[in-house]
């Protein structure tokens, strides 16, 4: 009897054990999934989707959107593009979809709307009809802008510890990503940009380039002017010679030194050597991002 006892305890400790490490979310925090996009009138925009992760499960979604306004100089007839001071949450009521769309409400509510029925029914929930429109969320009317993806993205991002952070400056979208363990160990960390493709200057419908700066790598030619090479062997080669670095190859450095001896507010004052990129908004970005893990990074 005794015997079928401790083998009970057992099972039991095995079964307990398991149960606690079942969750497919095995790090805490804020993941999200972006997608830098264009709106209809022709300006750069990024719409977010974020999910929240407590005691590994899901506690909250978030969407949201940045966009931008363009001028034009009546002169040159150039084309400006400036990123707005508030996303379309921040703006609240002031976005102004009810006053002058007339909508059923404004897009922050119906944003919420959509959070709370992830939160009670899951991201595969939420339908859209033939237009695109979101018609199974009562108090919603909006347009589906890429928030089912996202969300289902950033779902999948919380199952792979995997942080995501976004930054807007100038005609830039600054990003950073970081795979955390379940043992708070840093993995692997990575900065990015993504430009603004020239020709929106003179289009006036914004475009964004085909490959970010990271995508780039030695194309990105942040050199090449100087260099006086006539290809990307030549140029590669006349970096070595001068001791000159890529841009990717100074933004790694950035990530290496924070890998090797963690995050820290003032970590932008400690630049490491062989950086001569502009970094406030690399430091930015990461700083969101440690932000959205908070104390999952030992």
């Amino acid at each position: 009897m005794r015997k079928v006892l401790m083998l009970f305890f057992v099972a039991f400790a095995a079964f307990t054990l398991f149960g606690c490490n079942s969750s497919e979310y095995k790090v805490d925090g804020e993941f999200l999934a972006y997608e830098a996009q264009v709106h209809t009138n022709g300006t750069m925009m990024v719409t977010t989707v974020s999910v929240t992760i407590e005691k590994g499960k899901i506690v909250d979604y978030n969407i949201d959107a940045r966009q931008a306004t363009k001028v034009q100089n009546e002169e040159t007839l150039a084309w400006t593009y400036t990123w707005n001071a508030k996303t379309k949450k921040e703006l609240g009521d002031d976005y102004n979809m009810v006053k002058f769309g007339g909508a059923i409400a404004e897009w922050y509510v119906q944003a919420e709307r959509i959070e709370e029925f992830w939160l009670e029914n899951g991201v595969d929930a939420v339908t859209v009809n033939a237009e695109n429109v979101i018609d199974n969320v009562s108090g919603v009317t909006i347009k589906d802008g890429g928030y089912l993806a996202l969300a289902k993205e950033a779902v999948e991002l919380a199952k792979e510890g995997k942080f995501q952070a976004v930054y807007c400056s100038g005609t830039d979208l600054y990003s950073a990503h970081m795979v955390v363990t379940p043992k708070g160990e840093i993995e692997s960390l990575m900065l990015d940009v993504l430009q603004m493709n020239r020709a929106s200057t003179t289009s006036g419908t914004f475009q964004w380039n085909a490959k970010t700066k990271q995508e780039l790598g030695f194309e990105y030619k942040m050199h090449y002017g100087t260099s006086g090479a006539a290809d990307l062997t030549a140029y590669q080669a006349w970096l070595t010679a001068n001791n000159k670095l890529e841009w990717f190859q100074q933004a790694n450095l950035i990530t290496d030194a924070i890998v090797e001896n963690g995050w820290s507010a003032n970590a932008a004052e400690n630049v490491p050597a062989g950086v001569t990129i502009t970094t406030t908004g690399y430091y930015a970005v990461l700083a969101k991002l440690f932000g959205f893990s908070g104390d999952s990074v030992k």
